[in-house]
Parts: C-alpha cells; sequence; structure tokens
C-alpha cells in the first residue's frame, strides 16, 4: 500500500507539504485517555481563543490560505467549508470540547493546537492505498453521515481508494470508507500544510503527532513529509 500525491495538486496548492504518520498495533488496553483528554482540552482552548483573535475563524493566518486557495479552484466556502475553519468556530462557541473516539480526538487535538487540517484513515479498510487527486467519472462517496452513495463530479481535489471517494473537496467532509472506528489497529494519519503557513509548521505538527502517539498509544513511529519532490510514501507492505 502506498500514499501518492498527484502532480497536478501542487499547482492548486504551491509549496505544500503532507505530514504522514503510520501508527501499527494500536491496542485498545493501552490507550492513555487522560492524556488524550488533556491535548483535547487544551487544542480547544487554543482554538476557542484563535477564533476571536482575528475577528472570525477565516481570518486566522492558518486559515485564510485555505479559504483563498480553495475559492480559486471553485469550492464554495458556504457550501464546503474546510475542515479546521469549521472546528475553529466551533470551539469559538465556547463550553467543553466535542468527543468522538479516541483515535478522532486524537488528530482533532493535534488540528485545533496547531490550527491545520489532519485526518486518520484505516489501514486495513484500504484496497488499492491512498491517493490525493483530481476527482473522475466512476468515482463514488458516501458520506459518514449518509445511508445513500453518490457519484463525484470529475474535477474535485479528493482522498481516494481506488474509485471510492474517501475525503471530498480535499479538508471538508470524510466518508464511511476508511472511518476510523473503536476496533482500527492500524492507522494513517495525514496533516496538510499549505505552502503559505512557516515552514517549520511542518515539523511542529510531526513532533506533535510522533510525541502524542507515543503518550496516548503507547507507538512508536516516524513521520514522513512529503512535497512536490517526494510524492510517494508506503503505508505497509
Amino acid at each position: 500500500m502506498e500514499f501518492c500525491v498527484d502532480s497536478e495538486i501542487f499547482k492548486f496548492f504551491p509549496g505544500i507539504r503532507f505530514v504522514c504518520v503510520a501508527a501499527e498495533g494500536i491496542n485498545p488496553e493501552k490507550i492513555n485517555t487522560e492524556a488524550i483528554e488533556h491535548m483535547l482540552r487544551e487544542g480547544w482552548k487554543i482554538a476557542g481563543q484563535a477564533a476571536f483573535m482575528y475577528g472570525n475563524p477565516q481570518s486566522h493566518p492558518n486559515i485564510k490560505p485555505w479559504v483563498a486557495r480553495l475559492k480559486a479552484i471553485g469550492v464554495s466556502r458556504k457550501k464546503f467549508p474546510n475542515s479546521i475553519e469549521s472546528m475553529v468556530r466551533r470551539a469559538g462557541k465556547g463550553g467543553e470540547a466535542f468527543h468522538i473516539i479516541p483515535l478522532v480526538d486524537f488528530y482533532n487535538s493535534i488540528a485545533l493546537s496547531h490550527i491545520v487540517p489532519a485526518g486518520g484513515f484505516d489501514i486495513d479498510q484500504m484496497q488499492e492505498g491512498l491517493s490525493l487527486r483530481l476527482s473522475r467519472e466512476g468515482d463514488r462517496f458516501m458520506a459518514l453521515d449518509e445511508e445513500k452513495e453518490i457519484n463525484v463530479p470529475a474535477g474535485e481535489v479528493s482522498y481516494a481508494d481506488g474509485n471510492q471517494i474517501v475525503t471530498r473537496q480535499f479538508v471538508w467532509k470524510q466518508a464511511k470508507h476508511l472511518l476510523l472506528n473503536e476496533h482500527t489497529k492500524n492507522v494513517f494519519f495525514v496533516s496538510e500544510i499549505l505552502g503559505d503557513l512557516p515552514y517549520e509548521t511542518a515539523d511542529n505538527v510531526a513532533k506533535a503527532l510522533v510525541n502524542g502517539l507515543w503518550k496516548c498509544f503507547d507507538i512508536s513511529t516516524a513521520a514522513h513529509i512529503l512535497d512536490e519532490r517526494n510524492t510517494r510514501l508506503a503505508i505497509s507492505e
């Protein structure tokens, strides 16, 4: 299995880097839920403050480039709000952080703390490997909150496993396919760092993922950063 980024993606998002970490052998009995809860609370606090610091979430310097880049390729912000803007806006409303499952809470804590998109895919569900490319005729998508599969229009920036689209409009919504669950043992994490952000952002996110996996899941692993010169990475054998 491989993760590969199509060269065309870099034309739309120049300088973008992808922080990638494979975490294998997750044991439910070794999950440190208290550590994850602490990370999520801290991230929620940081994101909540960020929501007001610049007047609104979409004006934050980490989010504003996403708004501009997605608009430039015709993505409606109203119809397809990017994930990090949506989470920061939610945190800005106050209250307690929302919980899903430990693995999702973990990568959400990274996203909120660094104000960048982050997600994870179940490696064991992958059929052909993960690619980031433009959607094409015949691609299908079933949103995690829907019961009906749809045909995806050609030309959307999408994560895909074969002809199964697993994230539409780049960083909008994830599919049921490759969705993490309570029984997931092997995860491929990805965080997308736009070229508009400080160069060290990717390194900081990489360290946070690796250190967090050790602290929260007792998993020792390494991070890899893909860019325009390095577009492929082995996920698993």
